[in-house]
């Protein structure tokens, strides 16, 4: 029973090893790792990027307020779909920050 647990043990501890190689970061991650916290800086959730038929789609950070440690906090920013401009550039505020991938849009 213990060479089971042991087992068992180093499965789990390997299964975590590579999770934490492919880790994934919030938008307020990368925009707290950017220059200005990300004022400026286009982003896009990885679902856009990985998606052939949303190509030139993201957002153009404009405000951003980060909490301490930069896990959480608010933004807003002008969005891009398919290259057009949504609601005619009026800044608003980005949702999902938390629940999606983020990573820093390079065209």
């Amino acid at each position: 029973m213990f060479y089971t647990r042991a087992l068992f043990a180093e499965a789990a501890s390997e299964v975590s090893a590579a999770t934490k190689s492919k880790t994934t970061k919030t938008l307020y991650q990368v925009l707290g790792s950017l220059p200005n916290q990300g004022v400026g800086a286009r982003v896009a959730p990885t679902k856009y990027i990985n998606n052939p038929t949303l190509k030139d789609s993201y957002y153009e950070v404009t405000k951003v307020n980060l909490k301490e440690g930069t896990t959480h906090g608010r933004a807003w920013g002008v969005q891009v779909l398919k290259g057009r401009t949504l609601q005619d550039g009026k800044p608003t505020e980005i949702r999902g920050g938390l629940k999606l991938k983020w990573k820093e849009y390079k065209a």
